[in-house]
């Protein structure tokens, strides 16, 4: 099971050669395509916000351009004033009718005239009103210095509320129509709520003033012009309904926006055109605008669904691609070092094949030469031993037979080796009896070298033919019994083999020794460069045989032939 597994590991080890460069080529395209697409987004996000910076400006500027116009219009309704000094109702109505205001300028409320009302005036002021047809025309809040609302058209219903109406009460009113008539020029004034609001659907508004002098010119001094006021050309404005005229563009672009008069805050909210800013779009601008002494200040913030420009999935195109090209040329890179590997493989294979062969022709020659010599010396003991032709003959092809017992072990496993239990299986095979109850073997699993199973085979023959001549195997009772040990030791792994007759006749030590004791005895301790011990005790030979076998694991690094390829 472990040699099992380190062979698994050792293959992987082996196939990493053909997975390292590719694994090179993927991960340096990936990073090169990650590099890549991250310039490419940053660019584009650049050229979104170049983009976006461009509608926004070009939406604040349609703002500024827009409240421009209606200090057009207002500073041609002062001119009005100062072209005569008695401007009547009607001829206020037909300068309003001919400038078009809700045609040309949509998101104003009206244009007006705010008369400035000095102390003993006021009735004189409502006669003359009541006189020109408004004849439900009346001050309100007529406290401290009034500049009441006397023109205001069109004449709906929102503005029909606003006449006679003294602005300068109100302190942010009073704010920017100071400033106007010190300055001589268009004052905005801060956020108020108009007194045209008189529905549900109310907005923040504001009013934008143009003075005007007795006499038409604009006294160089500010206490000349404070002295000089007539009163005020103004317009005013629902911020909701203005700014969504102004800017449908930007909504239709996906954006949002607010504005502010001043820092943003909850107070100085003129207009949000969503309520809030939703979404994660990062894409968000603020911007600030001067408008006749006001500053106001504008966000805007990028929808989810804002449009994006044409680039907008080339990330994505670029990542994919890079992605996929990396991938092919990986794989492409792996079957062609997986080729070449495998073909050095091959050769490798070939050339360690060839070598193998060429050891093995080298073993055959050397194993023919000295099986040759074991017959030769066979023949040679068998007949100088042997009484007739017929003993000669029995024991010349007994011995064979046993060489060639150990040989096809060897033959078996491309002679690699043997193993103990199986030689010694073959060996005593033809003299266990019917069942095999007359021959025992234990010991564990043992993997013999070549020319150890030879030798062994040849000494278990020996002892075997010896037993059946005069030993244990001569008598119908007797048996063999074979045990075998491995030991650990300092010099490294020995065997011991005990082969023990009993059951047989009485045992004497023989007067001289055969050529069977001497091949045990002898020839054995040679081969193996160990001790063999034969004992002849009465009850029956005990030969004992130790020496070293090699390293454990030594046996399975020798491969059959054709094995590497």
């Amino acid at each position: 099971m472990a040699i099992e597994v380190l062979r698994r590991i050792r293959g992987r080890i082996l196939s990493w050669p053909s997975l390292a460069l590719p694994a090179l080529i993927v991960a340096a395209g990936l990073i090169m395509t990650g590099a890549g697409g991250y310039q490419i987004e940053q660019g584009r996000m650049a050229r979104e916000r170049l983009r976006f910076d461009g509608v926004v400006d070009q939406a604040n500027d349609a703002v500024a351009s827009r409240l421009d116009t209606y200090m057009a219009v207002l500073r041609a309704g002062a001119g009005l004033f100062a072209a005569s000094k008695d401007v009547s109702l009607a001829e206020f109505r037909a300068f309003a009718n001919r400038v078009e205001l809700t045609r040309r300028y949509p998101g104003i409320q009206g244009i007006g005239y705010s008369a400035r009302v000095l102390p003993g005036e006021a009735d004189d002021l409502i006669a003359r009103m009541h006189a020109e047809g408004a004849t439900d025309f009346k001050l309100q809040n007529p406290d401290g210095e009034v500049h009441a609302i006397v023109f205001l058209e069109p004449a709906d219903l929102r503005n029909a509320v606003a006449q006679g109406f003294n602005m300068h009460r109100f302190p942010v009113r009073r704010e920017a129509m100071d400033r106007a008539r010190d300055t001589g020029a268009p004052a905005l004034s801060g956020k108020v709520e108009l007194v045209q609001e008189v529905d549900r659907d109310k907005q923040g508004g504001f009013l934008l003033y143009e003075p005007v002098y007795r006499d038409g010119a604009v006294p160089a001094a500010v206490a000349e012009r404070r002295e000089a006021l007539q009163g005020f050309v103004y317009a005013p404005f629902r911020a909701g309904d203005l700014l969504k005229s102004v800017l449908p563009s930007a909504r239709r672009a996906g954006l949002d926006y607010a504005v502010y008069d001043g820092a943003p805050s909850t107070a100085t909210l003129l207009y949000h055109s969503s309520g809030s800013f939703l979404g994660q779009n990062s894409l968000a601008a603020t911007r600030k605008l001067d408008i006749a002494g006001r500053t106001w200040t504008l966000l805007y913030h990028a929808r989810d669904g804002y449009e994006q420009g044409s680039d907008a999935g080339l990330t994505w195109a670029f990542l994919g691609t890079g992605t996929l090209v990396s991938l092919l040329v990986g794989f492409i890179t792996w079957r062609q070092v997986s080729a070449r590997l495998a073909a050095e493989r091959e050769i490798v294979a070939r050339i360690a094949a060839e070598a193998h062969q060429k050891l093995l022709l080298d073993e055959l020659n050397h194993r023919v030469k000295n099986t040759l010599a074991t017959v030769q010396s066979i023949a040679a003991q068998s007949l100088r031993h042997g009484t007739d032709v017929n003993s000669v003959r029995d024991s010349f092809e007994a011995r064979l037979i046993a060489l060639s017992q150990a040989h096809n072990l060897l033959t078996r496993d491309n002679w690699r080796g043997a193993s103990l239990a199986e030689l010694v299986r073959s060996e005593l095979l033809p003299y266990g009896g019917a069942n095999g109850e007359r021959i025992g073997a234990a010991g564990e699993e043992v993997w013999l070298a070549p020319s150890t199973a030879v030798a062994l085979g040849m000494a278990f023959h020996e002892l075997a033919t010896n037993a059946v001549k005069y030993g244990s195997l001569s008598g119908p009772d007797g048996r063999i019994d074979v045990s075998w040990t491995v030991t650990e030791g300092g010099s490294g792994r020995q065997l011991r083999i005990v082969w023990r007759e009993s059951g047989g006749p009485v045992v004497a030590k023989p007067e001289r020794r055969g050529f069977g004791s001497r091949v045990i005895v002898g020839g054995l301790a040679h081969q193996l460069d160990g001790v063999v011990d034969l004992a002849f005790a009465p009850t029956g030979v005990v030969c004992t045989i130790v020496f070293r076998l090699p390293p454990a694991g030594a046996e399975e690094q020798m491969l059959p032939l054709g094995s590497a390829a």
